[in-house]
C-alpha cells in the first residue's frame, strides 16, 4: 500500500491541473494561486505550489520562497519542485538559504536539485532544446507539437544524469516515431500557437518524473510517472505510470541504472504515442 507522502503527490499531480487550466490571463492566474498558499489544507497549498511551478511567472518566485518555511514537508517539497520548474535565478538565494535550515532530508533532496538545475540553466548552453544538445530538428510530416517539462527526479542519481538520460530516450523516441515535432524549451503560448497554426498541429505538454530506483530480490525496477496535458492550455489529458524490470541487478550498478531508466522513459513515449490519437 502507498505511502501517504506517496498518496498525497498523487492526489497532487491529479488536482493541479483544475488550477492551471482554464483561459485566465497568467498575471490573474498567478495571483490566484498564491492566494491559495495561504489556505488551511496543506493539500491546497500543495496543489497551488505545484500548479505555479507552471506558470513561468516571475512573480511566482517570493510566495513560493515564502511557503519554504511551511509547516508540512510536502508543501515545503512541492515549492522546491515548482522553483525547479520556474528555473528563475532570483530564486537561488531562497533555496540556498533554506537548505542550510532544512532537517528533513526529501525536502533537502529537492532543494539541492533545484538549485542545481537553476545553475546548470543560467550557466549553459544557449540552446532552446530540453535535452541540452543542439535545437529540435524540424519534421515537416509532423502531426503533433510536444513540449517536455523539466523532469522531476526522485531518484538517487544527480538531477544532470537523469535530465541527460531521460530527455535523450524521449528525443531519440520521438523522432523514430516521425510524427512529431519537438517544441523549443522555454518557449511562450503565443510562440506555440502561432506554430501550430500555422503546421495544423496538435499539442501536447508532457511532465515526466523518475520514481526511486527500486532494488529487490528481482533486480532493479524502474518506474516512470507520465502526466499528459494539451499545450499550450496545458489541461490535463492524461496520467498512467510505465515500469520496467530488469533481473540480476546489484545496487550501485550505475550502466544498468542508465540503461534501465533509457528504456522505460522510451517506453512511456511507446504508450503515449499508442493513445495520442484519442487524447
Amino acid at each position: 500500500m502507498a505511502s501517504p507522502s506517496r498518496r498525497t503527490w498523487t492526489l497532487a499531480l491529479a488536482l493541479v491541473i483544475s488550477l492551471v487550466s482554464g483561459g485566465a490571463h497568467a498575471d490573474s492566474r498567478t495571483e490566484f494561486l498564491i492566494g491559495r498558499l495561504s489556505s488551511d489544507d496543506f493539500r491546497v497549498r500543495t496543489n497551488a505550489a505545484l500548479a505555479l511551478g507552471a506558470t513561468n511567472d516571475d512573480a511566482a518566485v517570493q510566495p513560493l520562497c515564502g511557503v519554504l518555511d511551511d509547516a508540512s514537508e510536502v508543501v515545503r517539497q512541492a515549492s522546491a519542485v515548482a522553483l525547479k520548474r520556474l528555473l528563475k535565478p532570483a530564486s537561488v538565494a531562497c533555496l540556498k538559504g533554506h537548505l542550510a535550515s532544512e532537517k528533513n532530508d526529501s525536502v533537502k533532496l529537492q532543494l539541492s536539485r533545484a538549485i542545481e538545475a537553476i545553475e546548470a540553466s543560467g550557466g549553459a548552453t544557449t540552446t532552446d532544446d530540453p535535452a541540452g544538445g543542439d535545437a529540435p530538428k524540424t519534421n515537416s510530416g509532423a502531426k503533433y507539437y510536444i513540449s517536455i517539462a523539466p523532469i522531476t527526479n526522485n531518484s538517487s542519481r544527480p538531477q544532470a544524469d537523469v535530465d541527460r538520460i531521460v530527455n535523450a530516450a524521449v528525443r531519440a523516441k520521438l523522432e523514430t516515431l516521425g510524427q512529431y515535432q519537438l517544441a523549443p524549451a522555454k518557449e511562450s503560448a503565443d510562440a506555440a500557437r502561432a506554430v501550430m497554426q500555422k503546421r495544423k498541429l496538435k499539442g501536447f505538454y508532457i511532465t515526466l518524473a523518475l520514481d526511486k530506483l527500486d532494488y529487490g530480490q528481482d533486480g532493479l525496477k524502474v518506474t516512470v510517472k507520465v502526466v499528459v496535458f494539451n499545450y499550450p492550455n496545458k489541461a490535463m489529458q492524461a496520467v498512467f505510470d510505465k515500469w520496467k524490470q530488469m533481473p540480476g541487478v546489484r545496487p550501485g550498478d550505475k550502466s544498468a541504472e542508465e540503461t534501465l531508466i533509457a528504456a522505460t522513459a522510451a517506453a512511456a513515449m511507446d504508450t503515449f504515442a499508442q493513445n495520442a490519437g484519442s487524447f
